[in-house]
Formats: C-alpha cells, structure tokens, sequence
C-alpha cells in the first residue's frame, strides 16, 4: 500500500538546465588518478563476445553500441582474448582469410583477436597508486590502444583502460584522418598535449 509514503516536492525546470555528465565534475590532467579512469567491471557490465562470432558481425556491434573493445569468451565463459575494433579494421583481418583460402565474412574474432597469453595488464593494486601520466607511459610502452586491469588476489579481470577514453577526458582531439605512423606515437602526442 502507498498510504506510508509522503509525497516529494516538485520544481518546474529552468530553460538553462543542464545535463552534468560525470567527465564534467572532474578536471582531468596527467596528475589525475589513474583509478579515475577505469572501466571498472564491478560498475560497468564487460562486454563479451564469443569466440565463432564472424569480424563483420563483431564490428557491426562494435559500432552499434560505440565501443573500440570487447573481452572475448568460449563458450563455458572462460576468457580467451581481447578484440579491438582497430583488430577488425585491420589488414591483416583481411590476411588472415587470404591465407586460409576463405572469404573475409568467414573468418571469426577467434582468428584476429589478441590471445590470452600475448595480453599483458596492470595490476589493480598497481593502478591504486598511479597517475593518467603514468597510464600513458604504459600504454606507450606496450603499443597497445587498450590494457587490462587485473586483481590479483582473486586472480580475475577487473577492468580495462582505453586510449580514447584518457584522450576524451584530457580534451584532446585526435584527427583519425591523419594517421600516426605507430600506435606508441599517438601515445606520445596524447602524453606531450599536443594535437596532430
């Protein structure tokens, strides 16, 4: 019944209202904490695809729900990999199905995913302590767009840094018509706060 329950107070809008975004609160610099910029999957649902997915199929979603990765799984939900939309967009996707003999539409993320084991991460309690500057420097290190975080006391995945989202966050525009001649230098434009 809903006779224990006071009604709220109203207000009507002001035509300058708006709508505070949680990027807004914060003013991200190289001395922000790393933390701040996690996808944390205690917070975030990860998003999971499975191995037989076909890259057209795995892009098309990729591109329908606006994310640049996914954490690939088999069947029994075991982690096998990580996708990046950059990995679908690839030429070697297209390598991948010259080689086999086969037509781009039949290839799976199975085939140009990263596996498991070539994937490195940054533990969290590693991450407690650090800065987005020191953030870049790894991402910078690595050559890789995104990175994993892991816990390790329960050995799981707990999250994941993106690139694109530290560039986002720092303001920084990125003109994906002119390409880097490496991943490790958009890393080093992004750290040094120039645009390119």
């Amino acid at each position: 019944m809903m006779k224990n329950y006071n009604e709220l107070n109203t207000v009507f809008l002001e035509e300058s209202a708006q709508v505070i975004r949680p990027e807004q609160l914060t003013e991200y610099s190289l001395e922000t904490p790393a933390i701040n910029v996690l996808t944390d999957f205690l917070h975030v649902q990860p998003l999971l695809m499975e191995l037989d997915v076909s890259v057209d199929d795995a892009r098309h979603m990729m591109r329908k729900v606006h994310v640049r990765s996914v954490l690939v799984i088999d069947s029994d939900e075991n982690f096998k990999g990580l996708l990046t939309l950059a990995d679908l967009e690839s030429r070697s996707a297209l390598s991948v199905a010259t080689t086999a003999g086969i037509k781009r539409q039949d290839i799976s993320i199975r085939d140009v995913m990263t596996p498991r084991a070539q994937l490195k991460a940054i533990p969290l309690s590693e991450l407690q302590s650090a800065k987005i500057g020191n953030l870049l420097q790894t991402l910078k290190h690595e050559g890789a767009p995104h990175i994993l975080i892991v816990d390790t006391s329960n050995r799981s995945i707990r999250g994941v840094i993106s690139s694109s989202d530290i560039a986002r966050r720092l303001n920084i525009s990125v003109d994906i018509s002119k390409r880097a001649n490496s991943f490790k230098e958009v890393v080093g434009i992004l750290a040094s706060g120039q645009e390119y």
